[in-house]
């Protein structure tokens, strides 16, 4: 008598594949442009525009009173930055028949991909606006962005210039007495191939786990502090197109972001049978996110964008 196996002639169909209830995870950027900048919201019924305002600096002077005669009357100078607000969302239709028979839970993981979406397109729209900064810094010999090319790489001398322009335009640190230096993870690959970084983290970094020899996070150098992410800004316009990365150094208050207290960013539920006439058979929900946004820079003095090239090449 034959031996039925599975997988073979009329048991076939007995073959299933298993499935993980769990999806895998998305890769996601690091989302830090947003974070970073002085927050502050418009109130509600505030309008959608904010004004920021400075009393610019009076300048000290060397010259002596004469006696009996007092000096000529100063008048301050203020200036001032407006922020206007801009709405941004997506969303997705929902038919019943897959809300109800997928195998995965559609609605919940739409629901959390959309937050997932959320961040990272508010981070790119602050990071647009602050990548526009006109305080330049370009890396190695080049002169302009188009003459950025191979070898020209984030390095020791380029963080220790970009410093050098903010302690020179009086810019404060940002956090621990620190500035803010936003890379990609190329840029950190190719410190940690430059032999004075490697050096001071030999030499002067705790000797524990946490030295970034061994965590692979830069952490603080020459008073800047790094934070690293997927989501900076790549172009392919320097020298035989070869990809500049914008790499930021940001001072205290460089930016301001500003929100909605009224209209906070959310994702934005509708469920089967809350659409009316629009959806007289009850067929469909939809899910997506709504968020309100403003980006603006307040002291082009305070932020420095350096365009440099990595030595890994890049499609981005």
């Amino acid at each position: 008598m034959a031996t039925e196996l599975i997988g073979v002639g009329g048991m076939t169909v007995e073959l299933k594949q298993t499935y993980d209830r769990v999806l895998l995870i998305r890769a996601l950027p690091k989302l830090v442009h947003a974070n970073l900048g002085l927050k502050k919201e418009i109130p509600a019924r505030g309008g959608k525009s904010i004004e920021f305002r400075r009393m610019e600096r009076i300048v000290g002077t060397t010259g002596a009173l004469t006696e009996g005669t007092p000096p000529a009357a100063l008048q301050a100078t203020f200036s001032n930055v407006a922020c206007t607000i801009s709405q941004y969302g997506q969303y997705a239709e929902i038919s019943d028949l897959l809300e109800t028979q997928a195998f995965d839970p559609v609605l919940e993981e739409y629901v959390a991909n959309f937050g997932e979406s959320m961040g990272d397109s508010l981070d790119m729209v602050v990071r647009d606006v602050i990548r526009a900064g006109t305080t330049l810094q370009f890396a190695s010999t080049a002169g302009s962005r188009f003459m950025v090319g191979s070898g020209m790489y984030l390095n020791s001398a380029e963080i220790r210039e970009a410093v050098n322009t903010l302690k020179r335009n009086n810019a404060k640190p940002v956090v621990d007495g620190k500035f803010i230096c936003i890379i990609h993870p190329d840029n950190t690959r190719d410190l940690f191939a430059d032999s004075n970084v490697v050096a001071a983290f030999q030499y002067a970094a705790p000797r524990s786990d946490a030295n970034p020899l061994f965590s692979g996070l830069l952490g603080d150098y020459m008073g800047v502090r790094f934070v690293e992410t997927t989501n900076l800004s790549i172009i392919g316009s320097g020298l035989s197109a070869a990809d500049v990365y914008q790499v930021l150094f940001i001072g205290k208050e460089a930016y301001a972001v500003t929100e909605l207290s009224a209209l906070q960013a959310r994702t934005v539920i509708h469920p089967r049978g809350s659409g009316g006439h629009t959806d007289p058979l009850e067929q469909k929900s939809t899910v997506g996110y709504k968020a309100a946004l403003a980006a603006c820079i307040l002291n082009q003095n305070f932020l420095v964008r350096l365009e440099c090239n990595a030595s890994r090449v890049t499609s981005a």
